[in-house]
C-alpha cells in the first residue's frame, strides 16, 4: 500500500501557517470550556487601552514608512540605473527592499491588533484559540495581539 506524502502546512491569508486544527472536545471535558470566554479576572479595559495605543503606534510607523519609501523612490529618479557600484553602500534598491519589508510587516502587525481588539469586543479575548486554556497576563501583556498560549505558540514555530 503506497504511503502518503506529508502535505505543507496550509497558511492563511498573512502567509504564517495556519494552527493545528482544534480537536473537538471529548465527553470528559466539562461543558464550561466547550465555549470559552475571556477569563473573569481579566482587566478588559486595560488591554482595550493597551491594544488602542500599540494600534495608534503601528499606524505612525505605516505612515513613516510610506513617506520614507515615497522618498527613497523618488531620490532613485537622481541616481543613474547602475547603482549596484555604489561606493558609499548599500544600493537604492536594497534600502527600498527593506523599507518595504518593514512596512509589510507593520501592516501584519496592524491587523493582529486589530483582530485582538474585535476578540476583545466579542469576549473571546485572552484564550487560546489552538488548546482553549487562559493565556496568562503577562504574554498578553507583551503581546496583547497574541492568539496562542505559550506552549501552542512554540508548536507552531517547529
Amino acid at each position: 500500500m503506497p504511503r502518503k506524502a506529508p502535505t505543507a502546512p496550509r497558511t492563511t491569508i498573512r502567509g504564517t501557517p495556519e494552527p493545528a486544527p482544534v480537536t473537538p472536545p471529548t465527553q470528559q471535558t466539562p461543558p464550561t470550556q466547550q465555549t470559552q470566554q475571556t477569563p473573569q479576572e481579566l482587566d478588559t479595559a486595560y488591554f482595550a487601552r493597551l491594544i488602542d495605543e500599540r494600534m495608534e503606534h503601528t499606524r505612525e510607523q505605516i505612515s513613516t514608512l510610506t513617506a520614507v519609501i515615497r522618498e527613497v523612490t523618488l531620490a532613485a529618479k537622481d541616481i543613474p540605473a547602475d547603482d549596484e557600484h555604489d561606493p558609499e553602500g548599500t544600493t537604492v534598491s536594497v534600502e527600498r527592499a527593506n523599507e518595504v519589508a518593514l512596512l509589510a510587516a507593520a501592516e501584519t502587525s496592524l491587523i493582529e491588533l486589530m483582530e485582538a481588539r474585535e476578540r476583545l469586543n466579542t469576549d473571546s479575548y485572552g484564550i487560546c484559540e489552538r488548546c482553549g486554556t487562559a493565556i496568562p497576563t503577562a504574554r498578553l501583556e507583551i503581546r496583547p495581539e497574541t492568539r496562542f498560549c505559550v506552549e501552542c505558540a512554540s508548536v507552531r514555530r517547529r
